[in-house]
């Protein structure tokens, strides 16, 4: 199956567009505007709860998911996604209706 470049000239045809456009006009960035800072200070129960979360088999799991993508031995599910994809979006229906 061959893919045509449609969509990657219609990008490339944007950008230059807005490029000389750009540079036809002579924008130029507006100012920011500086905030206040805000101070924010987390309860300890908060940080109980994040250093919970932070637990030695979750990480444990992702350092052996992330050496097995690096090795080329992680497995992917493509019906597994699929099951995942169709479940999210039948939830995300049932909050719409």
């Amino acid at each position: 199956m061959k893919i045509n470049n449609g969509y990657n000239q219609y990008v490339n045809n944007s950008l230059r567009y807005n490029k000389e456009t750009t540079e036809n006009k002579n924008i130029k960035p507006q100012a920011t505007v500086s905030e206040e800072a805000v101070k924010v200070e987390i309860s300890d129960a908060a940080k109980q709860v994040a250093k919970a979360n932070n637990n030695a088999a979750f990480s444990e799991r992702v350092q052996a998911i992330k050496q097995a993508v690096l090795n080329g031995t992680y497995e992917v599910s493509p019906e597994k996604i699929a099951d995942k994809m169709v479940d999210d979006m039948s939830q995300q229906r049932e909050g719409i209706e």
